[in-house]
């Protein structure tokens, strides 16, 4: 049985953060991960979808905007496969550089199903089926989170879709419902527009970018439908069923039920966490009513020896949230003094176009706090950067 000071479960921003501060310190450490180093923020979330969304602008402006730029083109061709391409490439890259990060700091890499076969041992199962003992001091969970689907949808991967999906297709959809108007909604609203497609956003709520202020919101429910986009609020979805043709979405909204008919669906209504079939139960990890693992400000569970980070936890579903969790994990788990974090204090970033960034409170959230609230704005017609832009 291999021994290690600390092993992580999860290969994604959070547990290799997490595996790299430990081997500073001066920990041996292993990685486990099923499918991926990078987990899905470098292979197919935030780092290619970045890619794809620098490609959207060039189109929008090219499409939109070339002859104030100076631009002149009888035949536009937008090459939609190629940005997809190049968003592959970008990703590869990064991957390679957290093997070589892994490499670089000795930490060993395990590929396969780790599950806790008690408190100090997991048993990793390998693509091939064969099971070995690992066993360790401490442990840190950081398995991340699973798209929800809605009940009754059957996601195919081909014509209903998750993000993982709709990141990897090389062909662009001529028609589409995006189900959910939050950051991954609104980013795919943002690509896929900028290159022609029709694109529908359905929200349950009563606003798109539902967790932002409510000026935020407006603002950009006013811009996407300027470029074409429609914003269907306080919408739900009734059922997404497959056609020859593609997909017929049945809602109920303010205006009564309707039907729309598209090539696809994205399903972008949340996340739920990776805390199933790692035996986490029968060692009396403790769960939250939602599955999420239950950790204090140390970022330590209910079992001493076992610790855990990034969206598993279900503090705040972001990249660089797992990353500062790992970080401030390994160190505590080193017996280092660590500052908690402030989760509502932390940036959130939604890289639509325009891009919308926050933190801390909203200006409804200050106020049923019971706070003064004072209110700046600052508008972009006079702001020389945004005329430099030409934005």
């Amino acid at each position: 049985m291999e021994e290690y000071d600390v092993i992580v479960i999860g290969a994604g921003p959070g547990g290799y953060t997490a595996a790299i501060r430990s081997a500073q310190l001066g920990k041996k450490t292993a990685i486990i991960d099923r499918r991926w180093l990078g987990g899905v923020c470098l292979n197919v979330g935030c780092i290619p979808s970045k890619s794809l969304l620098k490609n959207a602008d060039v189109a929008l402006t090219l499409r939109e905007r070339g002859r104030e730029f100076g631009f002149s083109m009888d035949n536009l061709q937008l090459d939609f496969t190629s940005a997809v391409k190049r968003s592959r490439q970008v990703s590869d890259r990064l991957t390679r550089g957290v093997a070589y990060l892994m490499k670089k700091n000795n930490i060993t890499v395990y590929m396969g199903e780790a599950r806790f076969s008690s408190r100090e041992s997991v048993t990793l199962t390998g693509k091939d089926g064969t099971a070995q003992e690992l066993k360790a001091r401490d442990f840190i969970i950081a398995t991340g989170s699973t798209p929800f689907s809605l009940p009754g949808v059957n996601i195919d991967g081909v014509k209903v879709l998750t993000y993982q999906e709709a990141i990897l297709q090389e062909k662009l959809p001529q028609s589409v419902v995006i189900i959910g108007a939050g950051a991954i909604g609104l980013e795919f609203a943002t690509i896929w527009n900028a290159y022609g497609s029709k694109v529908t956003l359905v929200e349950m709520l009563p606003r798109i970018a539902p967790l932002e202020d409510e000026e935020i919101s407006a603002e950009l429910a006013k811009t996407f439908s300027k470029r074409g986009i429609t914003c269907l609020t306080e919408t739900r979805v009734l059922a997404v069923e497959t056609t020859p043709g593609g997909v017929r979405v049945s809602t109920s909204g303010q205006n009564g039920e309707s039907v729309i008919e598209a090539e696809q669906a994205l399903v972008a209504i949340g996340f739920k966490p990776n805390s199933q079939n790692l035996g986490l139960e029968e060692i009396g990890v403790e769960l939250t009513e939602r599955k999420h693992i239950r950790v204090n400000d140390q970022l330590t569970t209910s079992v001493p020896n076992i610790w855990a980070v990034g969206d598993v936890t279900g503090k705040l579903l972001l990249a660089h949230v797992a990353s500062a969790q790992g970080i401030r994990c390994a160190e505590a788990l080193a017996g280092l003094a660590v500052t908690p974090l402030d989760y509502t204090m932390i940036p959130r970033a939604t890289y639509s176009h325009p891009q919308v960034a926050s933190f801390g409170y909203t200006e409804t959230q200050a106020r049923a706090l019971g706070k003064t609230v004072k209110i700046g704005k600052f508008p972009f017609q006079p702001n020389g950067k945004a005329l430099g832009l030409g934005d």
